[in-house]
């Protein structure tokens, strides 16, 4: 166990991290992420003891008295080893060992909670108990102690009132801006001496494909790891790896630099050891917090490469070198139905005032930016529903060379055929020159 293992068990549940003062590098590392158990603080649940066989038709029978909760349980076995016998009386009934009750063919049904009540008092007593249905139910037919098939113990009631524990809120079902208001400081109030504030919980990501991309804020810098991890741990069927930008666009290809926060890619026990150390030769003696970097790097490529559907088309990208905005993808579909639409009223005009085939002319679109392809591919590909109807031809053009080989993909992934693709590798002004030289009339 390391120094923060042994700072997170013995600090109190309402502060689960220390302060930053005293991390050697002012940064939280992975390890520094509380157990799930931290996050769960358990309630006193009213419950009743029910015959196994009748658990359908009780639970019928009480509707909106059931506990209710996405994803959450409300029928529970009887735990091993615990005398069910002493349920609802204030003494045993005598231990009997010979008797032929059975925890077996009996279940705990979990009621709503109506508190407020003690949930550390043991004899705990709820209002759900008052209402006439179970009241009904808690005076009904007496277990017979002759009867082998009673699922009580003799002089029981066949139904009885009990209690469970359970978490409030269990780790699995928390979302992520949960997890990180739990963890992070919002107020002056929640933080430690002198550690930032954060004013706006950074619980939103954008997706491509299987990584999540995040770009944090210098107070949240120090939490990067953490907020890394709880992105993660909260997407694990669809994200490996979760980046962070860590610098503007700065090159003519609209690409930024990124660091791997959490996933495949990430050294954990590196990261711990750079955090704890006060400075490291690899990122200079006077590095900042912020330095303590994994920046995505050659040895990344296989994993930046993404696969991504959009508007009932696949794209391939690799991340890293090129640019993609899954936030515009309802931008991307707004455009593509626009044009689609305009082109389908010239095609219908064309038709009713056609004098000859040739007559009907096709609606020219010119991208001097296309990326990898959002607005070309869906535009022009055969297996889009617009396709056999409504002619476009769309010139698409980008100057980086990476995005122009992804784009050259994506056209042939998607059924682009050349005449109504066509696709270019040029500087933007050059591109619109090329559109003009050879007398195209535009429309979009």
């Amino acid at each position: 166990e390391n120094y923060y293992s042994y700072v997170l068990i013995n600090m109190s549940s309402n502060n689960p991290l220390p302060p930053l003062s005293t991390l050697p590098r002012s940064i939280y590392p992975p390890s520094a992420y509380p157990p799930p158990s931290h996050f769960e603080t358990t309630l006193t649940y009213p419950a009743l003891l029910i015959p196994a066989r009748r658990t359908g038709e009780i639970q019928k029978q009480l509707q909106e008295l059931v506990f209710q909760e996405p994803k959450r349980k409300r029928v529970y076995a009887l735990e091993e080893g615990v005398d069910y016998s002493k349920e609802d009386l204030e003494t045993s009934y005598g231990g009997n060992k010979t008797s032929r009750y059975n925890p077996s063919l009996e279940r705990k049904l979990v009621l709503t909670r109506l508190g407020p009540c003690d949930d550390n008092n043991s004899q705990y007593i709820d209002r759900v108990f008052q209402d006439s249905r179970i009241q009904s139910l808690l005076h009904s037919a007496k277990s017979n102690s002759e009867e082998t098939t009673s699922t009580s113990p003799p002089g029981k009631n066949l139904i009885r009132t009990s209690s469970i524990r359970l978490p409030s809120s269990p780790y699995n079902l928390l979302t992520v801006d949960q997890v990180l208001r739990y963890l992070l400081p919002t107020t002056k109030e929640e933080s430690n001496i002198r550690d930032p504030v954060i004013e706006e919980i950074p619980s939103s990501f954008e997706v491509a494909g299987h990584i999540a991309h995040v770009n944090l804020r210098e107070e949240a810098l120090p939490y990067k790891y953490l907020i890394g991890k709880a992105i993660l741990e909260k997407n694990q069927s669809k994200i490996r790896v979760v980046v962070n930008k860590i610098g503007n666009i700065e090159n003519e290809f609209r690409t930024f630099p990124m660091e791997i926060l959490a996933g495949e890619g990430l050294d954990l026990d590196e990261v711990d050891r750079l955090c704890a150390c006060d400075a490291n030769p690899k990122y200079g003696q006077n590095s900042e917090e912020s330095t303590v970097q994994f920046k995505i790097g050659p040895e990344h490529e296989s994993l930046m490469q993404v696969e991504l559907k959009e508007h009932g088309c696949r794209f391939q990208l690799d991340f890293a070198k090129v640019y993609w905005n899954s936030r515009l993808q309802g931008e991307h579909g707004r455009l593509v139905k626009q044009i689609v639409e305009d082109a389908a009223r010239k095609c219908s005009n064309d038709h009713q005032n056609q004098t000859s085939p040739t007559s009907i002319r096709e609606c020219i679109v010119a991208d001097a930016m296309a990326g990898v392809g959002p607005f070309a591919v869906p535009l022009t590909s055969a297996l889009a529903p617009h396709y056999h109807e409504t002619p476009i031809v769309c010139h698409a053009n980008d100057l980086n060379p990476i995005s122009f080989q992804y784009l050259q993909k994506n056209a042939k992934l998607n059924k682009c055929f050349q005449g109504r693709l066509e696709m270019y590798n040029l500087d933007g002004r050059e591109f619109i020159h090329n559109m003009n030289q050879k007398g195209l009339e535009i429309d979009h």
